[in-house]
């Protein structure tokens, strides 16, 4: 019986591992189940490289891959679709209009907001020459792996004779960028972004999560190797080295993995800096309520196995790709209760009982007492209550993403100026309310054909105008960090573009040079620059949700209607920077009421009154004094009538 068992439980294994992997491609990742019970999975788990092979101590070992460690158990396609990893897909679900990627390029005066989510404003890599390869080159230190970081160069190019050979074996090299899954959820202290971006930086994109993770250590880097270098011939010229501590006897490895992401997971990506107090005075800065008070981000930003997390939006906006197939994934009474709304005051449409009733996760709810219902239909719950306090002009702020926050060492220097964010800007959203919002001003070289805007791919404006936009010059003066257009330069560089030699279709028109800035297009007008007010100049703005302030600190707490509503108050009266290299040392601005699409005058006028309501109250008080008096005189004289009345009845029987 004994030796009928040895001899089955070898294919009993074979079988079951078998069936394991057919599930996961199938979509039923043994491990993204839930059985009920709440606590975490102990991960002490095999490590497996790229090739599938285990990763041993023993033996001169190769990165870990994420699709085939975490893929054993997890269905990784399935989460590759999610919100944070499909950022290079044409055809993905666009979602609320969030944050853009943003190339910059100082010397030829550009800033163009990036994305493949077709939201108003921005544009797709595709459309300033960026493949997968230059994407990653540009955005590789806060990119969560995944999508553009594992496409084959032919999936990226519309014309596989527009592929770049020489990028084709970077690729090789360099390896696939897969989802850093240990980026979220490695509750290890050791887990360091900052060395993923280092990594990425050497174009070490097959060793990035490995490093982070703090479980090796790399040396060398595929930038500096040649095209034509091949490790099984060469010999291996990265070396990965691992802490053999970490395994035990059977070369497994514990994994700190948690569930449910730490806040400091997501501090990398999501955080914003003020620029009025930046550097040594970051100690002063106040954190959002909701994690003071012993909150974490994913408390309310949920996802489920397919990571289409949560962002608090009780209806999704609306979406260009199709919003049956965003209800599908994204279903509005699932996450209810974790919008402002629903955490606070319930919403009847959920489909849990206690979702209806508000209060959700400890939650207060809000009473809002004196404040019109108008209010509620105007106005998001962030207009009060998050972001940045309005003062009379807008201030700048830096992002993770955007301004690449948080890299330590020799890469912190990277950090640029550019893009210029402006906030809060309290501007009208998708739903009809008003919002504060993070604002840029694009700005770019570009054509227009048949009334349609395109911007050009920095390297060919680079390549085009390099003398006249002073490209070679090493220290350009710059004034808050633009390096000044003037109109004869804007000129100069039109009529290049303009005599460019066009690759054109038969019938095709030849394109109109123009440049974008400060909300203005410039185009040539019988050898003059003009200017005009055009849609591709429109800044392009994203909602603000977090820091969320406490309730003592939002708009219009304690009575105080005069925040928004008085004669110089910067929510309604406020002045927005307007970003541009052209006399940028000029103070522009355009009025706070353009973006809230408010009439000035009425809200004027409005305000007006409350310079008279104090006063208003006093009259009123006097008015009724005198009116109580008055009343009280006529019923005085009222009884003395009545009693002199009686008194004559009296007299009269007498």
């Amino acid at each position: 019986m004994i030796q009928v068992i040895r001899t089955l439980l070898p294919l009993v294994l074979v079988f079951g591992a078998f069936a394991l992997g057919q599930a996961a491609e199938k979509g039923k990742g043994f491990g993204d189940g839930h059985d009920g019970n709440r606590a975490s999975v102990t991960h002490l788990i095999d490590l497996f490289d790229d090739k599938g092979d285990q990763i041993k101590s023993a033996i001169q070992p190769r990165p870990i891959s994420m699709r085939n460690t975490c893929g054993k158990c997890h269905d990784y396609d399935t989460m590759a679709a999610g919100w944070h990893f499909h950022s290079g897909s044409t055809n993905v679900l666009s979602g609320r209009v969030g944050e853009p990627w943003v190339l910059t390029d100082n010397r030829i005066r550009t800033q163009i907001p990036i994305s493949n989510r077709g939201w108003k404003g921005t544009y797709k890599p595709g459309d300033v020459d960026m493949n997968a390869w230059k994407f990653l080159k540009k955005f590789s230190s806060h990119f969560p792996g995944g999508n553009y970081g594992e496409m084959a160069p032919s999936e990226d190019e519309e014309d596989e004779e527009e592929v770049d050979t020489s990028e084709l074996f970077r690729w090789e090299i360099s390896g696939k960028y897969e989802i850093n899954c240990l980026a979220c959820h490695h509750a290890d202290r050791k887990q360091n972004q900052s060395d993923a971006a280092f990594q990425a930086a050497k174009e070490n994109y097959r060793w990035a999560a490995t490093v982070a993770s703090g479980l090796a250590s790399v040396k060398g880097t595929a930038s500096e190797l040649e095209d034509f270098y091949d490790p099984e011939f060469d010999g291996h010229k990265i070396i990965t080295s691992y802490d053999k501590s970490r395994f035990d006897s059977n070369d497994k490895v514990f994994l700190d993995i948690v569930r449910k992401p730490t806040s400091n997971s997501c501090y990398f990506c999501h955080s914003t800096q003020s620029l009025e107090t930046p550097g040594e005075d970051e100690w002063v800065h106040n954190e959002d309520i909701h994690l003071t008070s012993g909150m974490s981000c994913a408390d309310c930003h949920r996802n489920g196995v397919d990571h289409m997390i949560s962002r608090g939006d009780i209806e999704p906006s609306k979406n260009p790709h199709g919003s049956a197939d965003y209800l599908k994934a994204y279903d509005p009474k699932k996450v209810t209760s974790y919008s402002c709304q629903g955490c606070h005051m319930g919403d009847l449409n959920a489909d849990d009982p206690a979702a209806k009733m508000g209060g959700h996760l400890g939650a207060p709810i809000p009473e809002h007492k004196g404040m019109p219902p108008v209010h509620f239909e105007k106005l998001s719950c962030t207009a009060c209550h998050s972001g940045r306090l309005p003062t009379g002009n807008t201030a700048r702020v830096r992002t993770a993403r955007i301004h690449k926050l948080g890299l330590h060492g020799k890469l912190a220097s990277m950090q640029p100026q550019l893009p210029h964010v402006v906030t809060p800007v309290f501007a009208r959203m998708a739903n009809g309310k008003i919002g504060p919002h993070n604002m840029i001003w694009p700005s770019f070289w570009g054509t227009q054909t048949n009334g349609v805007v395109k911007p050009l791919a920095p390297n060919l404006v680079r390549e085009i105008a390099p003398d006249e936009l002073g490209i070679e010059i090493e220290e350009p003066e710059r004034v808050n960090d633009w390096i000044e257009l003037s109109e004869k330069q804007i000129g100069n560089v039109l009529k290049l573009i303009g005599d460019y030699q066009w690759e054109l279709e038969e019938g095709e028109p030849k394109p109109l040079p123009v440049y974008v800035a400060g909300g203005q297009l410039y185009r040539l007008s019988n050898g003059v620059v003009v200017s005009e007010n055009h849609d591709a100049g429109e800044p392009y703005k994203w909602p603000i949700a977090h820091d969320v302030r406490p309730a003592a600190q939002s708009l219009g707490s304690n009575g105080r209607c005069a925040d928004c509503h008085d004669k110089d108050s910067p929510f309604i009266f406020g002045q927005v920077e307007v970003d541009t290299p052209i006399k940028p040392a000029e103070k522009q601005s355009v009025a706070m009421t353009e973006f809230g699409e408010l009439d000035r005058g009425y809200y004027q006028m409005f305000a007006f009154t409350f310079l008279f309501r104090p006063w208003l109250k006093v009259v009123v008080i006097i008015s009724c004094i005198l009116l109580g008096m008055v009343l009280l005189l006529y019923a005085l004289k009222g009884l003395d009538t009545v009693i002199k009345a009686a008194g004559k009845k009296v007299g009269s029987k007498q």
